[in-house]
């Protein structure tokens, strides 16, 4: 099932469809295929320019901040292109992958994959804290 957002840019009069897989789609999704349905990622001309999409609600004038917020379909959203700093902006971040759905958890950052398919979640400073804990099943109380 493919789902539809409406957008513009603050400039334009009318708002062009955004097909888009399922009922909704995250922010960082949006901003994406925006990039690539108005080929903002092919000028050839000015390569280190950094830019960021800002994106709002074309009827609560709501300002879209997080990536990974749902926007459901048949949002109408007006759309802005700003200055990013260098390494910040929107096509650096789909170079990285970042926000990509499908990518795989990223390696590292306190978690290891145990034989039975869970994980062993561990602080990285502190190992004497508890507030991460251990896959492995409690102990049984003595009768």
């Amino acid at each position: 099932m493919t789902s539809t957002i409406l957008y513009k840019f603050r400039s334009g009069t009318t708002f062009e469809p955004l097909p888009l897989p399922g009922t909704s789609a995250r922010l960082f999704d949006i901003k994406r295929a925006i990039v690539r349905a108005k080929k903002l990622d092919s000028s050839s001309s000015n390569t280190s320019l950094e830019f960021d999409l800002a994106i709002q609600n074309a009827t609560t004038n709501e300002v879209y901040d997080d990536e990974s917020m749902i926007l459901p379909r048949g949002t109408r959203v007006v759309v802005r292109r700003v200055a990013a700093e260098r390494g910040r902006g929107i096509l650096s971040r789909m170079a990285q992958g970042g926000g990509a759905m499908g990518a795989p958890p990223p390696t590292g950052g306190g978690a290891n994959p145990v034989k039975d398919g869970f994980y062993t979640i561990r602080s990285r400073d502190h190992e004497a804290d508890d507030e991460f804990l251990d896959a492995a099943p409690p102990q049984a109380a003595p009768v």
